[in-house]
């Protein structure tokens, strides 16, 4: 968003917010708080612009909090040459897509430039292959192979070979596609819709239609940097450029949608609303979906309604969707915005919406990650339109029973030209359809400090047995803050690739979204065999760890490893085939709240 309409509400406070996690003093943070910024254009890139005295506050590393799992994380560096073009998205990346269809196949995308300068004529957008899940890479070609471009992003056809949308061009720059001739060849045919406009369509986000037998091949957003608008058009061929043309939209400019294509070819679209032509709408998160492969769409959804009288939160950048199946699941962060300012120094959150969860919209949006579960280092350089939480990036496992969600964290430490936060990438699971999620948990090395940013995550995430496999791109950079908004001598920028194996989450599924007070329940059957339920109520949201142990006190099962749980009454199941007729306990922690109950294991 460039502009917004100017809001009279109560000047905000945060003092409702809850810094436990926080390493920084309360005067600290007041001051940080303070701290506004406005959005603008750098080129095709997004930067913020600081209003007035920003402070910096340095804290010792040694006072951060880590938070590890039962993970183990794996790096391949993708690019070879070292980039200065180091800003790859201007919201959440799309940069990586593993096939859903040959789960070896993995393809990532990365823009670079080796040009130290402030121009970057050489900026492109390279093309990586891996027929092994990601062991090894190859470095196919540039795409184009000759021209600049860049903010582009991935996705594949159901014969194996990758699409590449983004916009090329110094002149009359536009959203263009490029389709491989057969998958990891390099062989691209160029579908340019068009434009006679500079600048009028860039930004592309596309998704392929369910079967390349119907009409409408594929659909895509894009939009421009003059004004707030964007644009959908339809793309009828992968052999030559034959599209619908372009039709305006609803959405704001510069990657604030996401799309994604359900398991029976429904195409949805998550987007922050273009508040020029709906200033009513400012801060809020919308849903669309299309049953006849984006030739029309429903009416929009509003999935969440800022309150700029209250907590002046409100959808800023980040926004990232996919399906699970047949259903919606989309992540988004929210950040305090105050008329034309948004404040970066002050707690925001990443949040999880779809049809799935109880309640009803706008309202039935669940918070996964704040300062609440991460420990909280506002952010402290403005110029990468960054906050504390921010640009998250969903997946799910090939067998569509886990989501993953990863997004980038402010870490205490500050270095480079302005002075800005290092970022780390977090990651979080569910195991129920996004009822109850895991506590977020750093996946990215404390030392040596590097700057990690822009996580991408595969939509499609393949699994053996119990074991999840998240696959993911992010940047490392050895400073912090992108060299194209402050120019940096020391940008030393790099693609990884980041594979997470994690065991499958046990579900929790909600019972009823109220509960008066923390309690533990009876399980049922009780004797059983070999498998029971148990169910537990929390009154808030609670980190929560639920156990199993024998008579003899060993530990024999986690059903609930300190995940994040909303308040109201839950249940899990526990199958006991493996263990051995007799008596066992199991014991719930949520907080303070800490109780035991006896079940009988009856063979």
């Amino acid at each position: 968003m460039l502009r917004k309409l100017f809001l009279l509400i109560v000047f905000f406070c945060v003092s409702s917010v809850s810094f436990a996690n926080s390493i920084y003093t309360k005067e600290q943070i007041d001051q940080l708080s303070k701290t506004q910024s406005r959005v603008a254009f750098n080129g095709d890139a997004i930067m913020g612009i600081t209003n007035g005295y920003r402070p910096h506050l340095k804290i010792d590393a040694s006072q951060q909090q880590y938070y590890s799992d039962n993970a183990v994380v794996s790096f391949v560096q993708l690019s070879q040459l070292r980039n200065y073009y180091d800003l790859q998205s201007n919201a959440s990346a799309t940069q990586i897509w593993q096939d859903p269809n040959n789960l070896n196949n993995i393809h990532a995308i990365y823009m670079l430039s080796t040009d130290a300068g402030t121009t970057w004529p050489d900026r492109t957008t390279q093309y990586f292959y891996s027929t092994d899940k990601g062991v090894t890479w190859a470095f196919i070609s540039n795409v184009p192979a000759t021209g600049r471009s860049g903010y582009g992003m991935i996705t594949g056809l159901s014969t194996g070979s990758a699409m590449i949308a983004l916009h090329t061009g110094s002149g009359n720059v536009r959203s263009q596609f490029f389709v491989d001739a057969f998958s990891g060849l390099g062989s691209f045919t160029n579908l340019d819709p068009g434009s006679t406009q500079d600048a009028k369509y860039s930004w592309p986000k596309v998704v392929l239609t369910q079967s390349g037998s119907v009409t409408n091949k594929f659909f895509f957003i894009a939009s421009t940097s003059t004004e707030d608008s964007s644009f959908t058009n339809i793309g009828l061929s992968f052999t030559n450029s034959s599209f619908t043309g372009y039709k305006q939209a609803r959405t704001d400019q510069a990657e604030t949608y996401s799309i994604a294509r359900s398991s029976d070819g429904k195409i949805g679209v998550a987007y922050v609303p273009d508040d020029i032509r709906f200033p009513n709408d400012q801060g809020d998160v919308f849903f669309i979906e299309s049953t006849d492969n984006g030739t029309t769409f429903s009416s929009p959804l509003r999935i969440f309604d800022s309150d700029f009288s209250s907590d002046s939160l409100g959808s800023l950048r980040g926004i990232n969707i996919v399906y699970q199946g047949t259903t919606a699941k989309v992540v988004f962060e929210t950040i305090k915005q105050r008329g034309t300012f948004y404040f970066p120094g002050v707690p925001n959150n990443i949040r999880f919406w779809s049809p799935s969860l109880p309640g009803a919209d706008p309202n039935r949006s669940i918070i996964i990650a704040d300062s609440n579960n991460i420990p909280f280092a506002p952010y402290q350089g403005t110029r990468d339109v960054e906050a504390f939480v921010c640009r998250p990036s969903i997946g799910v496992s090939s067998d569509g029973a886990d989501l993953f969600v990863g997004f980038m964290v402010q870490n205490p430490e500050t270095s480079g030209a302005d002075s800005s936060s290092y970022n780390d990438i977090y990651l979080t699971v569910s195991g129920n359809n996004g009822a109850s999620w895991k506590k977020p948990f750093i996946i990215t090395p404390a030392s040596p400090r590097y700057d990690w940013a822009y996580v991408s995550v595969s939509k499609v995430n393949d699994k053996l047995g119990n074991t999840d496999y998240i696959n993911m791109t992010m940047q490392r950079d050895s400073v912090p803050g992108a060299n194209v908004n402050v120019a940096d001598p020391g940008t030393n920028a790099y693609q990884f690739f980041v594979r997470v194996s994690y065991p499958s989450p046990i579900g929790i599924n909600p019972v009823n979204t109220i509960a008066e007070d923390y309690s533990l329940m009876q399980n049922y059957p009780n004797p059983f065999n070999p498998v029971t339920n148990i169910r537990f109520s929390l009154p808030k949201i609670s980190n929560v760890t639920l156990k199993v142990y024998s008579a003899e006190g060993k530990e024999v099962a986690v059903l609930v490893n300190n995940e994040i749980v909303n308040a109201g009454t839950k249940e899990v199941s526990f199958n006991a085939s493996n263990l051995a007729s007799g008596v066992y306990f199991y014991t719930i922690t949520a907080g303070d709240f800490r109780e035991t109950k006896k079940m009988l294991l009856l063979k």
